[in-house]
Order: C-alpha cells, then sequence, then structure tokens
C-alpha cells in the first residue's frame, strides 16, 4: 500500500463555501468577488492572519496563473485536483497512490485565528472537507485542523475529527502568537492525541517573524518551513512536551529528512552542559535525540541527496514519502517512482517509507 502523508487542497478557491460563518462571526464571512473557481477568483475576508508584509512577500499567484502558462500551464491545470476529488483520483493513479492524507493550503487560516473565531474557522473547515471526501474517506484522509489560536477548543474538536468525522490524524501549528508549544495552554490537545492514538502533523506556513522580513517567495519560501519546524522541535524536545507526553507522535513536514538531524546533533551537544542545570533543562530526562528517535517522524523529499543518513540516524521507521501535490514543487507524478529508483537505501527501507511507516502510524 502506498500511502501520500502530504498533499492540499485549493480551498481558497471556495473561501465563501469553506467559511460560512454565522451568528456572531457572520461578519467575518468572506464575499467572492468574481466569477470562477480558480487561483484569480477573489475574495473580500479578514480572516488571514498572516501580516500584510509577510503575505505580500509570500504571493505566488503567477505559477497558478492559467493565463501566465509557467511551464506550460501544466501546474496551473493541475490546482483542478485540489477541489475536484474524481480528478485527484486520477491523478493519484497515475502516481501509483493508494492514499494520501490531506491538508488545506491555507492553513493558517483554519488554526490560527484567535479566540471563538479560529475555532469556527477549523470546525467549519473540518465539516467542509469531511464533506468533500465523502465515499472517498478511505482513500482521501483529511488531517483535522485544530484552533490552535484558541487552544481550550483544540482537545474538544480532535475529538469531534476524530470520533465523529473519522480522521485519523490532526495539526500541530509550529507556534502561534506569542505561545510557544510547550505552553501549558495546549497540553490537553497532546493528552487527547496521545490517548487517542492520533498522530499530530506539524504542517508549517512559511510566514512568522523570521520569515516575514524578506522581500519575496523565493526568500520566504527557502526559509519558512525549516524556520518554522526549527522552533516546534526545539519547543517539543527542550520545553519537555515529549517527556511528559511519551506516547506523543509528531511528524514534521517539508523540509526534507535530513533537517532533523542537524538539530538532534546541536541539542545532544548543548545537552551536555545543560543537564548540570535543573533551572533551565529540568523537563529533559535524556538526551534530545532519544525524545527524537522515539516521538517524531520526517516527510522526505524524493529526490532529495542523501536519505541513508536520515535512515541510519533517525531511523529508518521514521521516514514518510510526501508528493504535496498539487503544489508547484511537488514531483508529481515521479515521487513514487523517484523513490524506488533509488540507489543509496535498501528495497525494505523503500517499502517502508512508500507506505509501510504510514500505515502503522495512521493504525490502518
Amino acid at each position: 500500500m502506498i500511502i501520500d502523508f502530504d498533499s492540499h487542497l485549493r480551498e481558497g478557491y471556495f473561501m465563501d463555501e469553506v467559511y460560512r460563518l454565522e451568528g456572531p462571526y457572520e461578519r467575518f464571512r468572506p464575499v467572492r468577488m468574481n466569477d470562477g473557481r480558480t487561483h484569480n477568483t477573489k475574495f473580500v475576508h479578514s480572516l488571514d492572519p498572516i501580516s500584510p508584509q509577510g503575505h505580500a512577500a509570500h504571493r505566488h499567484p503567477y505559477i497558478y496563473d492559467p493565463k501566465t502558462n509557467w511551464r506550460g500551464g501544466e501546474i496551473a491545470a493541475r490546482q483542478v485536483g485540489g477541489y475536484d476529488m474524481a480528478r485527484r483520483l486520477d491523478d493519484i493513479g497515475r502516481e501509483g497512490i493508494d492514499k494520501q492524507l490531506i491538508f488545506p493550503t491555507q492553513i493558517t487560516i483554519a488554526t490560527s485565528n484567535i479566540g471563538g473565531l479560529g475555532r469556527e474557522c477549523a470546525r467549519l473547515y473540518n465539516d467542509w472537507v469531511a464533506r468533500l471526501v465523502k465515499g472517498r474517506e478511505e482513500i482521501f484522509l483529511p488531517v483535522g485542523m485544530a484552533p490552535a489560536g484558541c487552544p481550550e477548543a483544540m482537545e474538544p474538536e480532535l475529538r469531534r475529527c476524530v470520533e465523529e468525522l473519522g480522521f485519523r490524524a490532526a495539526h500541530l501549528v509550529p507556534y502561534v502568537g506569542t505561545r510557544n508549544l510547550d505552553d501549558p495552554a495546549f497540553f490537553p490537545y497532546y493528552a487527547a492525541a496521545e490517548e487517542l492514538g492520533v498522530p499530530l502533523c506539524c504542517h508549517p506556513n512559511s510566514n512568522g517573524e523570521l520569515v516575514d522580513r524578506f522581500d519575496n517567495f523565493y526568500k520566504t519560501h527557502v526559509l519558512g518551513r525549516p524556520t518554522n519546524c526549527s522552533a516546534a522541535l526545539v519547543a517539543l524536545v527542550l520545553g519537555g512536551v515529549l517527556e511528559k507526553f511519551p506516547g506523543l507522535k509528531v511528524v514534521f513536514f517539508e523540509c526534507s529528512a535530513e533537517w532533523i538531524l542537524y538539530w538532534m546533533h546541536r541539542m545532544d551537544d548543548d545537552w551536555e552542559w545543560a543537564q548540570d542545570f535543573p533551572q533551565i533543562s529540568g523537563h529533559v530526562k535524556m538526551a534530545p535525540s532519544e525524545y527524537i528517535r522515539r516521538n517524531c517522524y520526517a516527510t522526505c523529499e524524493a529526490d532529495e541527496g542523501e536519505l541513508a543518513r536520515p535512515i541510519a540516524q533517525l531511523g529508518e521507521d521514521h521516514i514518510l514519502m510526501a508528493s504535496d501535490y498539487p503544489h508547484f514543487d511537488s514531483e508529481y507524478p515521479h515521487t513514487v517512482s523517484t523513490i524506488r529508483a533509488r540507489q543509496d537505501i535498501s528495497e525494505r527501507q523503500k517499502a517502508k517509507i512508500l507506505g509501510e511507516n504510514a500505515a502503522r502510524l495512521l493504525r490502518l
């Protein structure tokens, strides 16, 4: 069974349908300003919590605009699979994928709005994606969005996603506002994920205080994912979250499998002296790399330079395949075939990366 652990929707083409806010939040409901459901569809709304500078720098409509015809228009045409599940089914068949985890593209809207508005955005997105995949829910596996801007609503929304909607994984923001992931406000969410056996998917965006200062998409895309995932990893490990919740499983996305090794080594290097000072390391009872090998997983790039080293140091059971379909930097439709053609890893390791690890993590 081939399982793609990272793909995305184009829910941003349907914001007025996804975020049909009502009652006290109705004034925040997006209003569509033109016809069509494409990358050129315009909405008036105030749901995006990303800073204006970060939003401006990270814009890249030229990649997906059919009129631009970038690389022959194939990437723009592929975006139909971001909302048409029949087209998506054909596309994953072409890639050779049996099951696929699904995230929104604009994750921040569904997870990082503050207070009751954030709670409602997460709930509405989760309901919308459940309807979208209905009838194909054994193939397309939505990742439940958790309202990190409203921490008290995260645990009940997780339980609703698992127990009512049948989701098998849930999202984890790298940070939100002033809260890092070792904030006790998130502890009920971790406890519920541990109890339910649900992996938390730390899929970052490419924004934040250290990223938004840059002025174009090239810079923010290079820096954003690893910067945000690094902040999450440090908080989870050195903040004692993985000590407190030893059964928690956390997956990191879009940084390469090799990215996490640097942080294993750096945290272990500082552990040599930090363990002498319980006021700063008291939550950590063993070497940081031991928590990472026990609790953490990483998606790999099919064509990343070396996989043998991450397999050796992180573990062959902790690396997952990710296509990032239908985004521009996806290797679709060659993700599976590129991994199969690699000469630096064994056939057994390929089988684990292509699906066995994911099946175990998702309890399939």
